[in-house]
C-alpha cells in the first residue's frame, strides 16, 4: 500500500514538474514572438501582396486594436515555437510507462504529424492564399470603376442628390477599394493555416484506422462518393465563400483520402500476411 502511494506521489510530482516546465516553454515562446511581432506580421500578410499590387495595407478601427492583434499573433505563434519543448516533455512523461514498440508506434506518428501539418500549412500559404485573395479582391475590382452606372441612374442621383456620380468613360462609376483590418486579416489566415495544417493530417488517421483494424480498403472506397461531399462541405465552411478557394481546399483533401486508402491497402495487406 505504502509502496503504492510513493509511486502515486511521484508520479504527481513529475506530472506537476512537466506542467511547470510546459508553462515555461510556453512562455518563452510567446516572449520570442512577441519581440518578433512586426517580422511575423510581414510574413502573414506576403500572401495578400499579390492581390494589392504589391503594397499591401492593414488597418485598425480602434486604437487598442494593433495591440491585441498582435498579442493574439504572439500567442498562437508563440505556442507554435514552443511545441518542440511541449511534445518533448509530455513525452518524457509518458515515454517511461511504454514498451519499446509502443515507444517507437508513438514518435513515428508524433514525427509524421508534425511533417503533415507543416505540409497543410506549407501549401496554404503558397499556393492557396495568393490566389484566393486575389481572387477575391479582384473579383470586386475588375475594372477602374468597377461598379458602372447608366446614363438613367446617374441623371436620377444627380436630380434627387444634386450630386453627379464620378464618370468614367462618359459613363457613371462607382469606384470600390478595399480597406482590410489588421484584426480581421490575422485571424482570417491564422485560422486558416490551422485548418489546412489539420486536414492534412488524415492520412495519418487512416493510417491509424488501418493499423487499428478499424476500417477496411473496401469501406473506405464505398465511403468514398460520401467523402466528396464532406470534402466540399468542408472546405466551404474553412475557406472564404468562393469557389476557387473551396475546390482548393477540397481536391488536395481527396487526393489525400485516395492515397490512404491505397496506404491503408498495404498496411492491410502486410498485417493477413503476418
Amino acid at each position: 500500500m505504502d509502496n503504492t502511494r510513493q509511486s502515486i506521489t511521484s508520479h504527481l510530482r513529475e506530472l506537476a514538474y512537466r506542467i511547470k516546465l510546459i508553462f515555461i516553454c510556453a512562455v518563452a515562446g510567446f516572449g520570442v514572438a512577441y519581440f518578433f511581432r512586426e517580422e511575423l506580421l510581414q510574413i502573414l500578410v506576403m500572401p495578400l501582396a499579390p492581390a494589392m499590387n504589391n503594397n499591401p495595407q492593414l488597418h485598425f478601427t480602434s486604437p487598442v486594436e494593433p495591440f491585441f492583434t498582435y498579442l493574439r499573433l504572439s500567442l498562437r505563434c508563440g505556442l507554435i515555437l514552443a511545441m518542440p519543448g511541449i511534445i518533448y516533455n509530455i513525452w518524457a512523461f509518458i515515454g517511461p510507462g511504454l514498451y519499446a514498440r509502443e515507444k517507437k508506434f508513438v514518435l513515428s506518428v508524433t514525427v509524421l504529424g508534425v511533417v503533415f501539418f507543416s505540409l497543410g500549412v506549407l501549401f496554404a500559404y503558397y499556393v492557396v492564399f495568393p490566389y484566393g485573395f486575389k481572387f477575391l479582391i479582384g473579383f470586386a475590382q475588375s475594372s477602374p470603376g468597377n461598379i458602372r452606372l447608366s446614363s438613367h441612374i446617374s441623371e436620377f442621383i444627380f436630380q434627387v442628390y444634386g450630386v453627379t456620380p464620378v464618370l468614367a468613360d462618359g459613363s457613371g462609376s462607382v469606384s470600390i477599394s478595399p480597406t482590410i483590418m489588421m484584426g480581421d486579416y490575422l485571424k482570417l489566415i491564422l485560422n486558416l493555416l490551422i485548418a489546412f495544417g489539420l486536414v492534412f493530417e488524415l492520412p495519418l488517421v487512416i493510417y491509424f484506422l488501418a493499423t487499428s483494424g478499424i476500417v477496411t480498403t473496401s469501406g473506405l472506397m464505398k465511403f468514398f462518393r460520401y467523402f466528396v461531399v464532406i470534402a466540399f462541405t468542408l472546405s466551404a465552411i474553412l475557406t472564404p465563400p468562393d469557389v476557387i478557394t473551396q475546390v482548393m481546399m477540397a481536391v488536395p483533401l481527396i487526393i489525400m483520402y485516395l492515397a490512404s486508402t491505397f496506404v491503408a491497402w498495404i498496411v492491410i495487406r502486410a498485417r493477413k500476411k503476418l
